[in-house]
């Protein structure tokens, strides 16, 4: 007997039936892509993993009495290149410092690095002077966001990893500077070098928009085990900027290692602004109100990445006891070295009687409310260094002090707009804030990162000052 072939209506329905049954199938297989970021920390330890007591001074290295605190700013590859054209920069200023010649880059101790920036600090904090050798085509000139579109559009994996509701554009990301930037080392390869600087790399909680730190202090409030992260996770984090990457969450383990908060965190007799930290710490303890941590582009919190050093010696007490808790001892010049590649809006752009499409009014919410919180920070950084300066020089009892009796504090200001030529500050100003540079954009940047820090007063007279006391006959 023949077999009756279907008809059109019958074969309509069949295809109907398969295309539901591979969409529930995709649909299903897309909920188990859900990634861990973090891990669980077993048991809680003050003394384990990626802290700064953990990175003691070195006599050939970074040591306490020459202490160097920087921070690289946000602002796609720009701020990685102009962060970098510093450090070369240090690199090559050479300085005799108590009895030994070294360059200042080694007396660098701890890097407060968010977005662009965070790219040049872990790197260098991962791979030491290698950075001079492989940095620029490793990373500045490479389009970064060529191979981002790359991994997305043409590759039929991440596009089914991609219809999860918790897998994203950030998560390729991460696994690109996996693969292609930080070959697969984790925050526990940092601790395992064993020598300065620290990097702290800054996200915001997308919550509260508050700092979020990847060091192992912050992730002990988590019960979270900082030293199995790749360091690739901390910096897309970092660099997740809303609408071009999705955040990146952390899972809150609070609860489950047996961390005992220190009085510090618990008491509440801070400044305001050493409150309002307390408090934003203290929200992470609680694992059933905020389970997961969503973490968004760090310059939204703080594009400087100097907030992080007024708040926590608001958080600490003061600048004395803030050092301390590093275990730093003996500091006789404190410098603040802010390496800021800001944007600032340009103009032109808005001459015309037309509505700003979607795109220009996005990059103006972001911009702008960055732009202007930056330059809060920058004022009230002044304002502290100011402040610590007179304590310093008022202070009674400095024997068992963390400072020694005629310690210093050094300001050294690398902002785009210390530029003096109003012709290279708008050239350097219109290059954008993404992740690909042409060869000029990069040749630009560093140059400029090399005369901001020559040309800065407060750099002078720092090199001057340890000119005297490394001479014959000057203060050892």
């Amino acid at each position: 007997m023949k077999s009756v072939p279907p008809d059109s209506t019958t074969r309509r329905y069949c295809l109907a039936i398969w295309f539901l049954l591979g969409c529930t199938t995709l649909l299903l297989g897309c909920e188990y892509i859900r990634p861990t970021m973090n891990a669980p920390l077993a048991r809680w330890d003050a003394a384990y993993g990626y802290r700064a007591t953990n990175f003691p001074p070195s006599h050939t290295g970074s040591s306490d009495s020459l202490f160097i605190v920087a921070s690289f700013s946000g602002g796609g590859a720009r701020a990685s290149a102009l962060a970098y054209g510093v450090l070369r920069e240090l690199a090559r200023t050479s300085i005799r410092w108590e009895g030994v010649d070294k360059r200042l880059l080694d007396e660098l101790n701890i890097i407060n690095a968010l977005s662009g920036g965070s790219f040049t600090a872990a790197y260098y904090g991962l791979y030491g002077d290698r950075i001079f050798q492989d940095f620029e085509h490793r990373f500045l000139r490479k389009n970064w966001e060529s191979e981002l579109r790359a991994r997305i559009f043409r590759s039929p994996s991440n596009w089914l990893r991609m219809w999860s509701p918790y897998f994203g554009r950030a998560h390729i990301f991460s696994e690109l500077l996996d693969e292609a930037l930080f070959d697969g080392h984790t925050f526990g390869d940092l601790v395992a070098r064993h020598r300065r600087p620290m990097v702290f790399i800054h996200a915001s909680d997308m919550l509260s928009l508050s700092r979020f730190e990847f060091n192992q202090f912050q992730f002990d409030l988590l019960c979270s085990d900082l030293s199995r992260l790749p360091i690739s996770v901390a910096t897309a984090s970092s660099a997740a900027l809303p609408v071009i990457l999705s955040p990146i969450s952390m899972t809150n383990y609070a609860g489950q290692c047996e961390y005992q908060p220190s009085m510090l965190l618990l008491e509440h007799n801070h400044t305001s602004l050493g409150k309002q930290r307390a408090h934003e710490l203290r929200s992470y303890l609680d694992p059933k109100k905020r389970p997961y941590i969503h973490l968004l582009d760090g310059g939204l919190s703080d594009n400087i990445g100097m907030r992080e050093v007024l708040e926590n010696t608001a958080f600490v007490g003061d600048l004395e006891s803030t050092f301390r808790s590093l275990g730093a001892k003996r500091i006789k010049k404190l410098v603040y070295l802010v390496v800021n590649a800001e944007t600032s809006q340009d103009p032109s752009q808005y001459t015309l009687n037309k509505i700003p499409g979607f795109l220009r009014v996005s990059q103006a919410l972001v911009d702008i409310p960055i732009n202007r919180y930056s330059a809060d920070t920058l004022e009230l950084l002044e304002e502290a260094i100011q402040q610590w300066r007179m304590q310093l020089r008022q202070r009674t009892n400095v024997a068992h002090g963390v400072f020694t009796p005629d310690a210093d504090i050094y300001y050294i200001n690398a902002s785009l707009t210390e530029l003096t030529e109003p012709e290279e500050v708008a050239r350097l100003m219109n290059i954008p804030t993404n992740l690909a540079l042409t060869d000029e954009e990069v040749e630009r940047l560093l140059h400029a990162g090399s005369r901001l820090l020559r040309q800065d007063p407060e750099f002078q007279r720092l090199v001057r000052d340890l000119q005297e006391d490394g001479s014959p006959g000057g203060p050892q």
